[in-house]
């Protein structure tokens, strides 16, 4: 049979470091350890490089069903290294202060600003919305 083997976990090779790792943490635990730190790394990498990326396009299902699966854990705004999840598409606050500069009411009277303009907050929004129908 000739030749040394090196453990393998899909596709990737352990080191010896790995090993004596996973050798230490049996030792610690008299036995009784959880996954190899070396085993739960790779399942990690692959986790996340096997995940949808910033850019990939997706269908508005695939994205409602991604939001909904992400409330359920406990780290929904980063993989397992640490990475972002999601990322800001606009900030608001910017925008609104841009709006404002631009000398726009709130309730966007004197006209729009590339069509949007800065709304009350939503129950006050209802009340004044809830007089106007009134009134009518």
């Amino acid at each position: 049979m000739g030749g040394m083997q090196v453990p393998c976990i899909l596709g990737v090779n352990l080191s010896n470091g790995d090993l004596l790792e996973f050798l230490q943490q049996l030792a610690d635990t008299d036995g009784s350890s959880s996954m190899p730190p070396a085993v739960l790394r790779v399942l990690n990498s692959k986790a996340c490089r096997g995940a949808i990326m910033f850019g990939d396009s997706l269908l508005p299902s695939q994205c409602a069903l991604i939001v909904e699966e992400l409330k359920q854990t406990s780290l929904c705004f980063q993989c397992a290294h640490g990475r972002p999840t999601t990322i800001p598409l606009v900030n608001l606050e910017a925008l609104h202060e841009r709006i404002a500069k631009l000398g726009m009411s709130s309730d966007c009277s004197t006209g729009l600003w590339h069509g949007l303009c800065r709304q009350e907050l939503g129950l006050e929004r209802a009340k004044r919305r809830l007089r106007m129908a009134r009134s009518k």
